[in-house]
């Protein structure tokens, strides 16, 4: 079993010519920092787009001083020198990250004082690699970012290697092997892996900003609620988590039976 990462040694024996990671051109930085809690406390923040981008939410309550621990990360169209690609621990000062939201406001949250304040910075060149035409042999097969590395554009890496677990378990445990898993999930996530290189359901991002480069009064003006629904239920069908496919197919649980 291939699941070591986007730098998998199993999938370098399979493909031993693949080479390194393809760049995006994108770099992302990533920190935790604690802060006041904004808007209802559990709001999620997306604001941007196809440039620069900026994605804010509270990963823990707020404790005795009134603080939570908010996780953030910033996308940005950035050339980086010297990073290794596919390593989500390079950490850099966070001088380096203040200059890209010089300038940025949100009427709920003092943009630059969260990254200011940051416990650290993570930075991340966005890479991902091809789909692949195979991921498994007689005897060995892939999983998570090593069949399909992506960028975390709708937060949906983790989520799909979660389900190549599921749908893994579910073809031993049931004798259809090898080629039913990868039946299963290598179509499925290709799409995905390629959307994601199109921002995904975050094109909304793009799209208004586009129709609207000044700003705007009422969202219903720029892109009515039909179309943004649109847009999401597109990619949750592409990725596998609309709800009424979810109602329709096989479960991929599997029972504990007694020896």
């Amino acid at each position: 079993m291939g699941a070591d990462g986007i730098r998998s040694t199993v999938r370098q024996a399979l493909f031993p010519g693949e080479g390194e990671p393809l760049p995006g051109g994108d770099v992302l930085w990533r920190g935790t920092t604690y802060a006041k809690p904004f808007m209802t406390g559990r709001s999620m923040l997306m604001v941007g787009d196809s440039t620069q981008k900026l994605v804010i939410y509270p990963i823990a309550p707020p404790g005795d001083d009134g603080t939570q621990l908010i996780n953030w990360a910033i996308q940005r169209a950035a050339h980086v020198e010297g990073v290794p690609r596919g390593d989500w621990n390079q950490r850099v000062g966070v001088e380096k990250v203040l200059p890209h939201v010089e300038g940025w406001h949100c009427d709920e949250l003092d943009v630059r004082a969260l990254i200011a304040d940051a416990h650290q910075v993570l930075e991340y060149p966005l890479v991902d690699r091809d789909p692949l035409p195979y991921w498994s042999t007689d005897r060995v097969t892939l999983m998570g970012d090593a069949a399909h590395p992506m960028y975390p554009t709708g937060s949906n890496g983790g989520t799909q290697a979660v389900i190549d677990a599921r749908v893994l378990a579910y073809a031993l445990a049931n004798g259809l092997g090898l080629k039913f898993y990868e039946e299963q999930r290598r179509p499925v996530t290709g799409n995905v892996v390629l959307a994601n290189r199109g921002d995904g359901p975050e094109v909304i991002l793009r799209l208004t900003h586009e129709r609207a480069p000044h700003g705007f009064g009422d969202i219903e003006d720029v892109m009515p609620l039909a179309e943004r629904e649109e847009i999401a239920l597109r990619y949750k069908k592409l990725a596998g988590f609309e709800p009424a496919t979810l109602n329709a197919r096989r479960s991929w649980s599997v029972s504990s039976r007694p020896h």
